[in-house]
């Protein structure tokens, strides 16, 4: 079986699929993982193969990030541009001779390119977005809602691809030739099926779910117990207590030296050592006590076991890294479905409250011990987060996909 998985995002979007390429690699099928071209590198280390796709938008990001208004409007001008460059890439797949594409939805194209491939494809998603219930309210709500409103904040979803659906639209009949009218992002997802990859002790399937959609767990790739860290963190890590780790990966703090220096703040009154991950920008650590050791990023599942506590930004990418550490979490949110996952940490014992709106020292140091009380729940859940098959049940369900088209 040939599997073209497609996604776009961050480290946390990429490497849940780069798992799911191994698992299908090691039941003796054939996946090719298209991605964006800076995160594409650890997946090809796995030896898994990859497209490398434009990842002009992420620099756009990178660039805008911080300074104000005026800023964001002229990237809001430059990222259809940019958008539409991405899609050409995914166009180039459509010489593949895939049996299946399995894509996560924010990749905007990838169901049009199954289209002209004429194979199924299936949605993937390690967050509820498409499959309303009335027991929550969407993970994009920008608010808590009371709950008779819970059901109607799904419509989020289909809102989200409004800026893009005419670009994509002119995209699928120039790139593809592909013509005729075409269902919405949302009634595309119902039609094909969606593998929910997160852990059901995490966030369980709502009563009001068929069967189909329940969460089927993180999918989750090699270990990196081998991986060798460089001396100095070595050093650091053999010198005292495990470290609280600090790390809010892809995020962008509008002042990254103030943001840094509130972080730093709230540690030394806590009294903690500390491994800061400075990630994308949002730490920017220049003068640091000896009680905090710097680096750019490593390994969550070689890191974060070696940790007391994990403070970072709620992407569930680093809240499944933590979960399956054992590792009580505190979680500073900054956007999309961030608080909905900090909320939930907080909801099934594993970590502090949300630090929702402006960290101040005083609200970090409480929260660190607030999350250290939750040590053992956090380790209790990991072990059975820990008996889940999250990429094998993935694999059995696109062979019967595939089977069954």
């Amino acid at each position: 079986m040939r599997v073209l998985l497609v996604t776009m995002g961050s480290r946390g979007d990429v490497e849940p699929f780069a798992a799911l390429a191994a698992g299908l690699a090691r039941t003796g099928h054939d996946p090719l993982l298209a991605a964006p071209r800076r995160l594409t590198e650890h997946a090809a280390a796995r030896g898994v193969p990859v497209a490398p796709l434009d990842d002009g938008i992420f620099a756009l990001q990178a660039e805008v990030a911080g300074k104000g208004t005026r800023a964001s409007v002229t990237a809001a001008r430059s990222a259809l541009p940019l958008l539409r460059r991405w899609l050409d890439d995914v166009a180039t797949l459509q010489d593949s001779d895939a049996d299946v594409v399995v894509y996560a939805p924010k990749s905007l194209g990838a169901h049009h390119l199954a289209d002209r491939l004429g194979v199924p494809s299936i949605a993937a998603l390690p967050v509820p977005l498409f499959s309303p219930t009335a027991r929550f309210a969407s993970p994009l709500s920008p608010v808590r809602l009371p709950r008779f409103l819970n059901r109607a904040s799904w419509r989020l979803a289909g809102a989200v691809e409004a800026p893009y659906r005419r670009m994509v639209r002119t995209w699928r009949s120039e790139a593809l030739g592909l013509t005729g009218p075409t269902s919405g992002l949302v009634n595309r997802v119902a039609r094909d099926g969606i593998l929910h990859a997160w852990s059901p002790h995490l966030l369980p399937a709502p009563d009001d779910w068929p069967a189909e959609l329940a969460p089927i767990g993180f999918w989750s790739g090699a270990s990196h117990d081998r991986w060798t860290p460089p001396d100095a963190l070595a050093r650091f890590l053999d010198a005292g207590e495990p470290p609280v780790y600090v790390g809010f990966g892809s995020m962008l703090a509008k002042d990254p030296d103030a943001f840094t220096r509130t972080v730093l703040d709230g540690l030394h009154r806590s009294g903690r050592r500390a491994v800061l991950a400075t990630g994308w920008g949002a730490l920017r650590p220049s003068d640091v006590p000896e009680t905090v050791h710097v680096l750019d990023q490593a390994p969550h599942d070689w890191l974060l076991p070696r940790t007391s506590v994990a403070v970072h930004h709620g992407g569930v990418g680093t809240v499944a890294a933590a979960l399956r550490a054992g590792v009580p979490q505190v979680i500073k949110p900054f956007l999309g479905d961030q608080p909905f996952w900090a909320r939930r940490v907080q909801e099934i014992g594993i970590g502090a409250a949300p630090l929702a709106g402006r960290l101040t020292a005083d609200r970090l140091a409480t929260a660190l011990d607030d999350a250290a009380s939750a040590a053992g729940a956090a380790r209790e859940t990991a072990a059975r987060v820990r008996e889940e098959d999250g990429v094998g049940v993935a694999v059995a369900r696109i062979e019967r996909r595939v089977d069954g088209a």
